[in-house]
Formats: C-alpha cells, sequence, structure tokens
C-alpha cells in the first residue's frame, strides 16, 4: 500500500524529527494555566503541524510520476548472408509486430544493420516499422546496431529491443555491446532467422608463393569446400588476363568434378613479367541450384615477381611523355607507360615497380582511394615517386592537401609574400535525394576546400527553412581567405543541407558575396537533385557582368529531363561546366577539377634560366647546369631534410624547380616543369637528357629484395593475417637482426604498424586482423645492431570476400545467448502475439520522474508560522483593546475585576475547607474601590481610559467588549 504512494524522501531519517511534536505537547499542556481550552488546542495544532511539515522539508520529498508507456527498437539485420526469402518472413513478422501494438502512448523505433547501422525510425508512436538499408549488405556489424538502438529509447518509457538476424555478425562482438543493454535493465528479444544450405560450394584458399624470379614456373594450389558430388568449371585469370587451363580445347577454362570435402588443384603458370602478379581463380558449377553463394566461388592470390629497374608512367597524353620514355628506355630501364586509370588497381599494382612517375597528371583524374595508395606506397612499402610539372600538375592540378602531397619534397601552396591574383569559390549545397546524401554532400565540399590555395576566398551556402537569411538560404561559411582551412572543413562538417524550393535565394547570396571581394577568378559550384526552381535570367545577367562562372552537378533523386536541361543553361550561359552523374563517389574528383579552376595564377609562364647547385650525392650529383625552362608550376621549397639543388631566381623571388628527399621508406622528386615541347622544349635537344632522367630514375627506386630474405604471408584458421620472414648468410646459415618490424597496408589504403618477434634463429613472426575484402600488403624491415634498416621484402595476402559469405549456417546459439543474458524471449516466425505480447511490460522497470516539493512543503510552514504567531499575538491585542474601550468608567471596570478575584477567591476557599462569603450587592461592591486602585502603582483606568481617548477620538468609550 506505502509502496504505491507517489512521494519519496531523500533523506527518510530526517522524518524523525516530527517526534518534538510530543514535548510540545505535554510543554502545552503545563502551562495551560490562565488559558481557555480553545486557544490552548488551537495553538497546539498550529505547532504540530508547523514541526511536521519542517521534518517532512528537511527529508527532502519528491512526486514521483510513473511512466505507463512502453518502447520496443526494433534491429533488423538486412546483411547479404541471409537468404532473401527467409529475409521476408522476417520482414511479415515485423509487420504483425506493428499490428499487435494496442496501446496508442507506445513508440516503435527501428535500427537496419548489415557493415553498418542505419536509423530508419526514431522512436514514435504513430511510426511505422521501415526495413530500407542504404548502405554496404555484405558484412554485419551487430554490436553496432545494439549500441546505436540502446542510445536511441527514451528515458520516460520502458523498453525492449527485438532483434531479428541470423546471429553470423563478422565486424565487432556484439556481446560486449550486448552488456550496455544488460547494465540497463534492457531485455533484448530475438528472432533467430534458421537455414543451412545443405549444397554450398565455398572457394576456401588459393595459395601462390609471396616471391618469385622472372621466368619461374610455380604451381598455384586452388581448394574447393563442397558438400555433395558436383561439376563444374575452373577459370584463372593473373592481371585479368584468363590463362589457359586447357590447351588445345576451345574453353580455356578446366572442368573439375568435386567430392564431398575439401577438393584440392594444381595450377601452372610461368611468370613471364616482373612486378606484381593478382591471380583469381573462380569455380562455375554446371548446375546452378546446387550453389546457393555465388560470392563465395572465388579468390584471389598476390605474387611479386622480381626484376630490376621496373618503372611505371603515368600520363594523360602517351605523346607528352614520349621523349622522356624513349631516353630512359635507352637506359635500360623496363618502363610501362598508362593512364591515370591504371593507379585505381591500388597498392598491390603499383608495389610490382620500383618507382612511379606521375607526368602532369591531375588529382581530379584519380580517386581517394588511388591517392591514399601513392602515398602508401612510398612512406610504406619503399617505392620511389616523381611528379613532373605541367598546367594540370602540383597546385595547378589539384593536389594541394591531398595524401600524396605529403610525400613531395616541396609544399603547393604558392608563397605567401607573393602578391598574386586570388580566386574565390562559393558551393551551394542543396539536399540530394540519394543514399547517404548528406555524407557525399560533406565530402565534396571537403574535397573542394582541400583544392584551393591558402591565398585563395571560399564560402559556403546551405538552405534552412527557418535559418533566416536571403528565403531561408545562408552562409554556413561566410565568403573569407581559405588559409589553413581548418575553419572551412569544419563548416562542411558541421553543414546542415536543406531542400531549398527555388535557386533564386542562394544564387542571389552567392554572387553578392563574391561581388564584394577582389579576386582574379570568381566561380560557383552548385550540387543538387534538379528539383529547385531556376533562377530567372535577370539574376543570370548579373553573372556575367561579373565575370561569375556556375559549374551546376546533378545528382540522383527525382529531377526530371527538364530540371536537368535547367541546370545545364544555367552551367552554359555563365560560362561554367554541367555534370549529370549517378554514381556519388565521383563527386569529390568533380569538384577538386572545378575548384582548381581559381587556382590557375600557379602556372608561371616565360623563359626561365635554371640555378644549379653542385652536389657530391644524390639525383643531381654530376651536373652543374642544365637548359632553360619556358614554364613551370609555383611551390614553395618544403623545410626540414629536403634538398631544392635547382631553383629559378626572378623579379618575384625564388622558386623549386626541382626538390627531392627520403619519405618514409621511400623516396620522392618533384620536378615542377614538364618533359614535353611546352616548357621544356630546349632539353629534348640536350645531350645529357638520357643520363639526368635515368639517374634521376635509379635514385628514387626501391632497392633490389636480397636473396637472403624469405617471406610467407597467409590467413590461418582464426580468420587473422600471418606474416613468417626467414632470414639467411650468404653462407647458409641463419642470420639475426636487431629487430625487425612490419606495415601492414589495408585495402582502403591505411597502414598499420606490427612488430616482428622473433621465434627463433633468423625467424620472425607477426599476426595483424583481417576485417575487410581485397589485398593486405605487408612490407617487413630488418635492421641491425645499429638500428638502420638494411633491407625489406613485401609479400601480399588476399581476402576475395566477406567472411559473411563463408558461413553456411544461421548461428541460433549467438541469438540465444544475448536472450538469456538480458532476460530476453526467443520468438518463433509463427509466434501467436496475442499470447506472447512483443510489448509486454511483466519484469520491466518502468521508468519514474521524480518532482520535488520540499520547497512548496517549505512555503506552507511559513505560512503556518505566521498563522501560530497571529493567533497568539491576536488575543494579547484584543484584550488590551478591550481594556481601552471599557476605560469610561473605570468603577465599572474595578468592579468586573474584583469579582473576578472574589470568584477565585471562593474556589481557593471551597478547595482547603475554609468558607468565606462575599457578597455583592447589584448596586456594587460593598468595599471601597478607589482605595483598592489607589494601592497599585500603574495609573488608573480611568486615566488610562481618558489618555486612550485624548489620543484615539475616534474610539468611544462605550464600545468595550469583553471576551471573557
Amino acid at each position: 500500500m506505502l509502496a504505491e504512494i507517489p512521494i519519496t524522501f531523500e533523506h527518510p531519517a530526517l522524518l524523525l524529527v516530527a517526534l518534538l511534536i510530543v514535548p510540545v505537547v505535554l510543554l502545552a499542556r503545563i502551562g495551560a494555566a490562565g488559558q481557555s481550552t480553545r486557544k490552548l488546542w488551537s495553538s497546539v495544532v498550529f505547532r504540530s503541524l508547523l514541526l511536521l511539515l519542517l521534518a517532512v522539508a528537511l527529508a527532502r520529498p519528491s512526486f514521483v510520476e510513473r511512466g505507463e508507456s512502453l518502447t520496443l527498437m526494433v534491429i533488423a539485420d538486412r546483411s547479404r548472408s541471409i537468404p532473401r526469402e527467409l529475409a521476408r518472413t522476417g520482414e511479415r513478422f515485423l509487420a504483425r509486430v506493428e499490428e499487435a501494438k494496442r496501446e496508442t502512448d507506445d513508440r516503435i523505433g527501428v535500427v537496419t544493420v548489415a557493415e553498418a547501422s542505419e536509423i530508419r525510425q526514431t522512436p514514435d508512436p504513430n511510426a511505422k516499422i521501415q526495413l530500407d538499408h542504404a548502405g554496404d549488405l555484405a558484412a554485419t556489424n551487430l554490436a553496432d546496431a545494439v549500441r546505436t538502438a540502446v542510445s536511441l529509447l527514451p528515458a520516460d518509457t520502458a523498453n525492449r529491443i527485438l532483434l531479428v538476424s541470423d546471429g553470423n555478425e563478422t565486424e565487432s562482438n556484439v556481446l560486449e555491446a550486448i552488456e550496455l543493454a544488460r547494465a540497463n535493465s534492457i531485455p533484448v528479444d530475438v528472432l533467430p532467422i534458421e537455414y543451412q544450405y545443405e549444397s554450398e560450394i565455398v572457394f576456401s584458399q588459393l595459395k601462390a608463393p609471396a616471391r618469385v624470379r622472372v621466368g619461374q614456373s610455380v604451381d598455384l594450389r586452388a581448394f574447393i569446400d563442397a558438400k555433395n558430388e558436383s561439376t563444374g568449371r575452373l577459370r584463372v585469370f593473373q592481371n585479368g588476363r584468363e590463362l589457359d587451363l586447357s590447351p588445345g580445347e576451345e574453353r580455356r577454362s578446366r572442368a573439375v568434378a568435386l567430392t564431398p570435402g575439401t577438393n584440392a588443384f594444381s595450377i601452372p603458370v610461368s611468370m613471364e613479367q616482373a612486378g606484381a602478379q593478382k591471380f583469381e581463380a573462380v569455380f562455375e558449377p554446371d548446375d546452378a541450384s546446387v550453389d546457393v553463394l555465388e560470392e563465395n566461388n572465388r579468390f584471389e592470390a598476390v605474387t611479386f615477381v622480381g626484376g630490376e629497374g621496373r618503372v611505371l608512367v603515368v600520363s594523360e597524353n602517351p605523346a607528352e611523355v614520349s621523349g622522356f620514355a624513349a631516353a630512359l628506355r635507352s637506359g635500360g630501364l623496363d618502363l610501362v607507360v598508362d593512364t591515370p586509370a591504371v593507379l585505381a588497381q591500388g597498392a598491390a599494382y603499383l608495389n610490382g615497380f620500383d618507382s612511379v612517375v606521375l607526368a602532369n597528371v591531375p588529382r581530379w583524374n584519380i580517386d581517394t582511394l588511388s591517392d591514399r595508395a601513392l602515398r602508401a606506397y612510398v612512406h610504406d612499402l619503399g617505392g620511389g615517386l616523381i611528379m613532373l610539372g605541367g598546367d594540370r600538375s602540383f597546385g595547378a592540378g589539384g593536389w594541394i592537401d591531398s595524401e600524396t602531397a605529403e610525400v613531395l619534397p616541396v609544399q603547393l601552396d604558392p608563397p605567401q609574400e607573393r602578391q598574386m591574383t586570388r580566386g574565390a569559390l562559393a558551393l551551394i549545397m542543396h539536399s540530394c535525394e540519394m543514399p547517404q546524401g548528406n555524407y557525399w554532400g560533406e565530402k565534396t565540399a571537403i574535397a573542394a576546400i582541400e583544392a584551393l590555395s591558402s591565398l585563395d576566398y571560399v564560402g559556403i551556402i546551405t538552405f534552412d527553412f527557418g535559418g533566416g537569411g536571403v528565403n531561408g538560404n545562408r552562409w554556413a561559411f561566410p565568403m573569407q581567405l581559405a588559409g589553413d582551412k581548418t575553419a572551412a572543413i569544419a563548416a562542411a562538417k558541421s553543414m546542415v543541407i536543406g531542400d531549398m524550393p527555388d535557386f533564386t535565394g542562394s544564387m542571389q547570396l552567392a554572387v553578392a558575396g563574391l561581388s564584394q571581394i577582389n579576386a582574379g577568378q570568381r566561380h560557383v559550384i552548385v550540387i543538387s537533385d534538379g528539383d529547385p526552381s531556376p533562377p530567372p535570367r535577370s539574376l543570370l545577367d548579373q553573372y556575367v557582368a561579373a565575370g561569375v562562372s556556375i559549374t551546376t552537378v546533378m545528382v540522383g533523386g527525382h529531377g526530371t529531363p527538364s530540371d536537368a536541361k535547367n541546370m545545364q543553361g544555367v552551367a552554359e550561359y555563365t560560362g561554367g561546366t554541367f555534370y549529370q552523374i549517378s554514381n556519388p563517389k565521383v563527386l569529390p574528383k568533380i569538384f577538386i577539377k572545378e575548384a582548381t579552376l581559381v587556382t590557375r595564377t600557379l602556372i608561371q609562364e616565360g623563359r626561365f634560366a635554371v640555378d644549379v647547385t653542385p652536389s657530391l650525392d644524390g639525383p643531381t650529383r654530376g651536373f652543374g647546369q642544365t637548359p632553360p625552362v619556358e614554364g613551370f608550376v609555383l611551390t614553395v621549397a618544403r623545410e626540414g631534410l629536403a634538398k631544392t639543388p635547382m631553383q629559378i631566381t626572378s623579379q618575384d623571388g625564388v622558386d623549386p624547380l626541382l626538390a627531392f628527399w627520403n619519405h618514409g621508406l621511400g623516396k620522392s622528386i618533384a620536378f615542377t616543369s614538364d618533359v614535353g615541347s611546352r616548357w621544356t622544349s630546349d632539353w629534348l635537344a640536350w645531350p645529357r637528357l638520357q643520363t639526368f632522367w635515368e639517374q634521376m630514375l635509379r635514385w628514387s627506386m626501391r632497392p633490389a629484395t636480397p636473396s637472403t630474405l624469405s617471406i610467407r604471408a597467409s590467413i590461418d584458421d582464426e580468420g587473422r593475417g600471418v606474416v613468417e620472414v626467414e632470414a639467411y648468410e650468404m653462407s647458409g646459415g641463419f642470420s639475426d637482426f636487431l629487430k625487425g618490424e612490419a606495415r601492414v597496408l589495408r585495402p582502403d589504403g591505411e597502414s598499420d604498424p606490427v612488430v616482428l618477434q622473433q621465434i627463433g634463429p633468423g625467424r620472425y613472426r607477426t599476426e595483424f586482423p583481417i576485417e575487410m575484402e581485397g589485398s593486405y600488403l605487408v612490407n617487413a624491415v630488418l635492421a641491425d645492431s645499429n638500428g638502420e634498416s638494411v633491407s625489406s621484402v613485401q609479400a601480399a595476402v588476399s581476402v576475395p570476400y566477406r567472411s559473411e559469405f563463408a558461413t553456411t549456417r544461421d548461428n541460433r546459439a549467438l541469438l540465444e545467448s544475448i536472450a538469456a543474458r538480458t532476460g530476453g524471449r526467443v520468438y518463433d516466425p509463427d509466434e501467436d502475439l496475442a499470447v506472447t505480447d512483443p510489448f509486454e511490460r511483466g519484469g520491466l522497470v518502468m521508468p519514474s520522474s521524480p518532482t520535488r516539493i520540499w520547497d512548496i512543503v517549505v512555503l506552507v510552514a511559513a505560512i503556518l508560522f505566521v498563522l501560530d504567531v497571529a493567533v497568539r499575538r491576536l488575543s494579547i491585542e484584543r484584550r488590551r483593546a478591550a481594556a481601552r474601550r471599557g476605560g469610561g468608567d473605570g468603577t465599572v471596570q474595578a468592579w468586573r475585576t474584583a469579582r473576578r478575584r472574589a470568584a477565585q477567591g471562593r474556589s481557593d476557599a471551597a478547595s482547603s475547607g475554609a468558607q468565606r462569603k462575599v457578597e455583592i450587592s447589584e448596586d456594587g461592591p460593598d468595599f471601597d474601590v478607589s482605595e483598592n486602585l489607589a494601592s497599585s502603582t500603574d495609573p488608573s483606568p480611568r486615566e488610562r481610559g481618558a489618555s486612550t481617548k485624548k489620543d484615539r477620538p475616534d474610539v468611544a468609550a462605550g464600545d468595550a467588549d469583553d471576551e471573557d
């Protein structure tokens, strides 16, 4: 009964202060003489209530409002490992769960999960269960979904989580995340999606040697697991070219028969080409019904084929580097000339070359992973990089603040002391209705900002219905100098991209901001799905008059052909470019290209003599002079270990022409002029041209791998990468080094350092986690007793598909463990939800919301204190007032006093046994009242009455009233 009272006390022990009421009552009884009963008990009641309220206030009471509603957070596994038909079974179950909601205040929230979790619906009483998922479905991260669900649960309701999954997770550990729900007393109910593939075929491994020599023949070993007998064909590709496994037959693939268990096949391959060789083996069953998942029917491996002097030259125009390439080939170097698209093959492909040359290659022609791979190739894998200039290279080509720029021995921003014409760029960001639209909006804005120089202006305009500005359009980052770009990038990360109804307001804001600054090139980039109304012609005329160009980028969404035509018209009218794309991954490349339009002042053209500083080492050793150049790209010499032996001196200052340094495990060279006929036409006739460039290349190249090192890389049974290195002496014995370390380059281009532990004479070993598909490159470096790097060796392990597709059945045991740990329930897809209520409150801790009321109690106590004082004081004042009102007839007042004393005397006499009779006549007392009064030292009643009436003429003598 008491537990149901919605009052709690912070310090309940202080309620004992109320026991002071007992002595208050006792003291009142002792001092009751001369008081009326009504006054006595009124005073006792008031003081007791006052003490009781003070005791309650000291105990700090709170009124507790208890919640009655419940929130059910649904976690739906949308990964591709769940068969589609069974996924639909889960969808039908969740539809029934939605119908089972009976209380209008109950809420439903939805989180979908695959590689990452996505919030589909925040808890809401009117929510519908939506199961769309825009992310990668080739992985499962249940732990992330549980953490997300717990963070969304409200504090004012009871909470439950319903997990619908097959229990197969490929990332993180859901049991660790479940502890968060358990600590918050949140039960996790589960619906296991159960299945088992009875006839699945899994390509489990493809073994290839880590390193071989050119011309050597090796055997690839393919391992395929099958549950039943089946037949099919085995295909093998080397660097994308299919190998002929059946000479003399029409088909290149080999027919194979599989038996239950693991089947091994040997594939002979001759290594005729140096560099990294990527092998891919694919099994194609004759009967598709015997295999459910196609993703696990392939495997990959990488072998490094040793060769000397192998160089990759990357150029958009092979004719532009023809003379350069001819000079290198005549020097005996193995040269491969290719387009920038080849860089998309990643660091594994680059690692097959000793050096890479970028000849006037713009940053916008490669993606982010290729940019990252170039840096990792030099810093982590020990390769060499040479960047050659041109009108689309260095800062003029959008490489400012790129990852490759960190490798170069020059800084790409223009010199701060140069008086240069600055560019200005305004970004208009409109909401694009595509998966992860705001994410790509942020990425594109950052890419554009990073492509600018520190001396350029930049601003960002977004739309917000309640944001003020021009019709809801406002500057998320007001137009200002880019500087170090920290503030601009922070604004891009925090901007809120709204769905603007038209382009007029944003374009008015942009042209006004651009017109107020002194810039030689003013440019606007608009990203949109195309549905806002186009601006009026008069506004576009303002852009043309101000010399501001507009580039429009239309992405996804529901834009119509008419919308595309409008956006194209805006771009063409102002001298900009129109792009219409469906793949958001190319957005950063477009924004880099467009942003670079404002940095064209980095190009310096004229005829410039070259100042050469003679050097005894490095790539320019032996060269004291070179022909002049007719142009170059402005850069800044990097402080520190970078050296600049070739410079150009002009009236504006001294600028680098050639710089070099060691970076990480590799080396890099920057040559800010080109190698074609535009800027270095005099160099083509220079007799030492071949010697110069051959020396540059050979200095930058990675040293050959010593024959005394061998390396093996593999994946163990627990899914971890394992690397083992063996070091030998030339005499054949083992060689020990002071320490060994390695860098593991992941498929996403990031690298992690690992330590090689010595496990025996000349043997070193390390392990690293495998978390994603693709090739993991390992560069092992061994150091001598002086701590200097003396040799390195590379290897690779490949993960062709996610572990999501390596399993052939569900993991019900994990789901049952989750339910058991949190006190949840295990559902069946056909569960009667009328019997097992998903919104069951039994056993849940219902939320409570305390509201303090002790301050109200103190206020009431203060009022009671005033009333208690009033009761006692008003009684005294009434007696005094009565005396004043009776002061006109002192004899009558004295008579009344005498009569009371006489009555008191009779009472005392009766109690003691003495009898005394005082008779009073109707005319008054039978003794002299005047004498009696004269004996008193106090003023007489008559005098008091007279003075009272004199001071207060408004009081009549006959108005006295004796309450006693």
